[in-house]
């Protein structure tokens, strides 16, 4: 028969195993602090981007880093080069319009009610077929929105931006992507 004192031990031990200490778990200080959150889109959290309206409904500093969650009206003609993500995974909810993912060698038709999941280290680019989409983007871990903020402007209202007037500044963009661990694939 087993003692008490021996089966305490030996649940304090299992129990134990399922309790993982934050360390351990790779889990950051801020993930301990992450708290409830009702989000919106509205002037505080939306940006102009190279002619389109980038909404950070939900950042990494609130979820930990563990992800963000971005909502993008974008129109045609204005989509990015080639381009590979090397931290974060991408995944986009179109809710209007239609658009055409190549990942790799693969080419997807998404239209609205579609979702898209683009992993990092695989080349993607997109082309918008509509006059412009409306997407929900999951970037898993977050930290990537942070590069719209330093290539955007504060939202003057909650729609599409005039159109550019000029070509977006290249070195630029390429040296502020890179920092977020994007590499483009550029025409020589």
């Amino acid at each position: 028969m087993v003692s008490r004192r021996k089966l305490l031990n030996t649940m304090g031990v299992i129990s134990s195993m399922f309790v993982i200490p934050n360390s351990f778990a790779n889990i950051s200080p801020e993930a301990t602090s992450v708290v409830p959150l009702l989000t919106n889109r509205n002037k505080k959290n939306s940006y102009w981007y190279i002619g389109h309206l980038m909404s950070l409904l939900i950042t990494s500093k609130q979820t930990g880093g563990s992800y963000a969650l971005l909502r993008s009206t974008e129109r045609r003609g204005f989509e990015p080069p080639p381009h590979t993500h090397t931290k974060e995974d991408e995944t986009f909810l179109i809710l209007e319009g239609e658009v055409t993912y190549t990942v790799g060698n693969e080419t997807f038709q998404a239209k609205a009610g579609d979702v898209m999941f683009l992993p990092k280290n695989i080349q993607h680019s997109f082309k918008i077929e509509s006059e412009m989409i409306e997407t929900l983007i999951l970037l898993t871990p977050g930290g990537f929105e942070n590069y719209f903020i330093e290539m955007s402007e504060p939202a003057k209202e909650l729609e599409l931006p005039p159109l550019p007037h000029s070509p977006p500044d290249i070195p630029k963009l390429i040296a502020t992507a890179s920092k977020y661990g994007v590499k483009f694939s550029l025409p020589k």
